[in-house]
């Protein structure tokens, strides 16, 4: 049975919002295709087949490293667990792992026709005119650690999954009249007159005693912790440090120059604009009328309807071999003559050429000495971190090991876990990579591990004490203490004034009277859902939904960023389907994608007792626990 080929890229980034599940399907992050030949333990079986360890750490160790890039910053393996990640990438697993064995009864399949086109058509893999791209492919596959062959088995298990769960939901269907009750209640609108009792309208307050501020201090105390801190010894094994001391010879400098010198080099490159047309007859009248004096711009405007397509400025080799040797056979200011490629025929034309700049050896003297002197050091780190390793096991001290490699402790009197000081103020010259979370789980008195950066540094610590978090006593935050109680006690009275203004206008007093007695001024919302929040269209992001739980002429209150508001809604606007198809049809859809995903999930179940699904809860403890 073959697979289906209508589109399906997007189908499969369709299948993407169905859930967890099928967001598996997707062609990036996979990792259940490095297996191996040699028998490991199981995490996981699915009617006796098992999901190695190899396979589950190959897809955990991706998913976080997934993450990390996304956060800026390495994620740990108990965030990962209090993330849920380890059971998300193991469910995912299983879930294909099912799919693949249904398919497989089933006969589903996949030509290598319609892989080879599927990868053509992806925009990852094409060139800047369009094309297909081999570096291009071929560089993806190294950022994603595949091979060819992995990732075209990869492809080719995702398209016959997607077939699989679209066969499972594509049926579905949602009747009209739940589309429309749907799109009413989520597009309906509602307009309130509004008046706002401001916070700081409240003048006069009598001044906290004693007890009150403490009952204040005590109820809010997480507003007033002063965070755990500890104090730390660092010892840092810095390439910087040791280039910064290492002297690069003058002989060492020419023969790097001279090994160097084409990668100094700044090729030429030309700005370039074409006209591409898709038959060659159109294409040689093009020429024609260029010879004849008409202007390349003239030309593509009158022929294509457009101007000409700007290229940018290129070097040679970033051009596709046909391209780029006519191109770079013109003048300044001349077109080719047309040149054929996968997209059609091209006529260039070369607007600017940037000539070769070959570099002095004394324009690019520094960067080389910089440059050498950093190899030289980053080829000793890894000798002087042994050596700082074998003095600590021999019994010495943080400080006697350093000392032994002339290298120099430096005490950190007190740092929290964003890496400030007692002031609020960031510690400067910390290791990038690991040092606060390592500051954090190390016991106290207890060394970390000699750890590397991402730069290629080393640094170990010792956490010399500890102190936990604890409330800042009340004498040390009285002014910030007694300012939070005044502003409670602002909000707290506008808030009365402003129900006793809302009781007077349920009493039959009018709106705009009730308003100027009090001196506030009224104004009127934008039409709003019962869903809004924007600063832009509501006072307050609590109010619309206090509107839909009114009638008209009625009045509610709702607090606001500045004080507190009195509405009465005035308008109720129904929304009206047929005047809106675009959102009638995106509010279908979703129905769609939410059943489809309930399908889903029930032919997942069925599917789990079909075939039996087992957990090695131990092997995966033991696995997490060594991750």
């Amino acid at each position: 049975m073959a697979v289906k080929t209508k589109n399906p890229v997007v189908r499969i980034v369709t299948f993407a919002l169905f859930g967890l599940l099928i967001a598996s399907f997707a062609v990036w992050g996979i990792g259940d295709i490095f297996r191996g030949a040699t028998p490991v333990r199981a995490v996981a079986e699915i009617g006796g087949d098992p999901i190695l360890e190899r396979d589950y750490t190959q897809a955990l160790s991706r998913e976080i490293n997934r993450i990390s890039r996304n956060l800026g910053g390495q994620l740990e393996m108990d965030q990962a667990r209090a993330f849920g990640i380890p059971d998300q990438v193991l469910s995912q697993m299983i879930g294909r792992a099912l799919f693949d064995r249904k398919a497989a009864e089933l006969g589903i399949f996949v030509t290598d026709d319609q892989i080879r086109r599927l990868i053509a058509q992806e925009d990852a893999f094409k060139n800047d005119l369009g094309g297909f791209d081999r570096a291009r492919f071929e560089q993806q596959l190294r950022l994603l650690g595949m091979g060819e062959g992995e990732y075209v088995a990869t492809l080719r298990r995702d398209i016959i999954r997607q077939q699989l769960a679209g066969a499972v939901s594509e049926a579905v269907t949602v009747p009209r009249q739940l589309v429309e009750a749907l799109y009413g209640y989520r597009n309906e609108r509602r307009v309130a007159q509004y008046l706002l009792v401001r916070n700081d309208s409240i003048t006069v307050l009598a001044a906290p005693d004693g007890p009150a501020l403490e009952a204040f201090h005590k109820e809010f105390s997480g507003r007033f912790m002063a965070p755990a801190r500890r104090a730390v010894t660092l010892v840092q094994v810095r390439a910087a440090d040791l280039a910064a001391e290492s002297a690069v010879s003058q002989a060492r400098l020419r023969e790097e120059f001279e090994a160097r010198f084409e990668d100094l080099v700044t090729p030429e490159k030309r700005k370039l604009e074409q006209i591409v047309f898709q038959d060659e007859a159109p294409a040689r009248e093009a020429r024609t009328r260029l010879d004849g004096g008409a202007t390349f711009a003239t030309v593509a405007e009158e022929m294509t309807g457009e101007p000409p397509i700007d290229l940018g400025v290129m070097a040679k080799d970033a051009l596709p071999s046909n391209l780029a040797e006519p191109a770079f056979a013109l003048s300044e200011g001349t077109a080719s003559a047309p040149v054929e490629s996968v997209l059609g025929w091209h006529i260039l034309r070369v607007i600017k050429i940037e000539p070769r700049q070959e570099p002095t050896f004394e324009a690019v003297r520094e960067e080389l000495a910089t440059d050498i002197a950093m190899q030289i050091a980053t080829d000793s780190m890894v000798s002087i971190a042994n050596q700082f390793d074998d003095e600590l096991g021999a019994g010495a001290s943080l400080e006697e090991a350093a000392r032994a490699l002339a290298l120099t402790p430096r005490r950190i009197e007190s740092i929290d876990r964003q890496g400030r000081d007692p002031a609020g103020e960031p510690v400067t010259g910390l290791p990038t990579d690991r040092f606060l979370a390592l500051t954090f789980q190390t016991d106290t008195g207890r060394e970390s591990l000699l750890t590397e950066t991402a730069n290629g540094d080393f640094f170990i610590l010792r956490v010399d004490s500890v102190t936990p978090a604890q409330i800042r006593p009340l004498d040390e935050v009285r002014a910030e203490v007694t300012e939070l109680w005044r502003d409670a006690q602002r909000a707290k009275l506008a808030r009365e004034k402003a129900e006793a203004l809302a009781e007077r206008i349920r009493s039959g007093n009018e709106f705009e009277v009730v308003a100027a007695e009090a001196g506030l001024t009224v104004a009127q919302t934008k039409p709003v859902t019962r869903f809004e929040t924007a600063v832009a269209s509501t006072p307050s992001p609590t109010l619309a939904s206090k509107l839909f739980r009114v009638s008209v002429g009625e009045v509610t209150t709702a607090t606001a960023a500045e004080g507190h508001l009195v509405a009465k809604l005035i308008e109720v606007v129904a929304a009206d389907p047929y005047t809106d198809p675009d959102a009638v049809a995106a509010v279908r859809e979703s129905l769609v994608g939410a059943l489809q995903g309930d399908l889903l999930e029930q032919f997942l179940a069925t599917m789990r007792g079909e075939y039996g699904v087992e957990i090695k809860e131990q092997a995966l403890d033991d696995l997490l626990a060594t991750f």
